[in-house]
């Protein structure tokens, strides 16, 4: 992998000293700046590197998808819906000869004091915050629909909460499969819900499996508690 071309927003670093011959994978070998931050599940390779105490975030994409959200954020950031500040996209090429396809590589900045939610489930001192989740993330969804925002992909692990005065604010931290639109129809928010649903039940299940959760948490119980808020956000 070697670095093509790079478009960053003013204000960041270059990230030019980034080991960019080698895949997101295996930075943590021969990255100076690689630091283990914890993360959601993603489908894609993610990393985080350290600037002078500034975190940031590099997903590597198939394509030219990392230009595709990055876009997608800023829409977001205008909207002044709570999510994570993107930076910039690169451009990687494969091997030497290019018989690899171009790929991408996306940037954003960490959100500084957020959790994800694994430790609200896992921590003991952040059980007490698992109802504020629940609200959170009925929140952020309401904020997005009213928007015209059509998720596509809403789960925990796509999600990042960040205490504020008690509650949990949360922030979206992936856009790939997002559309913003000019409004959504009964249909779409309801389509919205059902991958929810499917994805914040199927990330509890996983980790009761794993033994991280207890065998009796009430894992289908969280997304149906989730949807409930939504609702009732909704009618208000």
């Amino acid at each position: 992998m070697k670095l093509k071309s790079i478009f960053l927003k003013p204000g960041h670093p270059d990230f030019l000293d980034l080991p960019w011959g080698c895949s997101l994978g295996g930075w943590r070998d021969c990255c100076g700046r690689w630091v283990d931050l914890p993360h959601g599940v993603s489908r894609h390779p993610v990393v985080f590197v350290n600037y002078d105490g500034g975190l940031y975030a590099l997903k590597e994409m198939p394509g030219d998808l990392a230009e595709r959200e990055y876009r997608l954020l800023c829409g977001l950031e205008e909207l002044k819906l709570p999510v994570v500040h993107a930076v910039g996209h690169a451009v990687v090429g494969g091997d030497e000869d290019e018989s690899r396809e171009d790929g991408s590589v996306l940037i954003t900045r960490y959100l500084d004091h957020s959790m994800p939610y694994l430790s609200l489930f896992t921590r003991g001192s952040m059980s007490g915050y698992q109802e504020h989740l629940l609200d959170a993330m009925a929140g952020l969804l309401v904020q997005l629909h009213l928007a015209g925002v059509f998720w596509g992909d809403c789960s925990l692990s796509n999600t990042l909460f960040r205490r504020d005065a008690g509650a949990l604010q949360a922030y979206l931290v992936d856009a790939e499969t997002a559309e913003i639109r000019p409004g959504l129809s009964d249909g779409m928010r309801e389509h919205d819900l059902e991958i929810m649903l499917e994805n914040v039940t199927g990330g509890l299940a996983d980790l009761v499996a794993g033994g991280i959760l207890h065998g009796d948490f009430p894992v289908y119980r969280m997304g149906e508690s989730i949807r409930e808020r939504y609702l009732g956000l909704w009618k208000e």
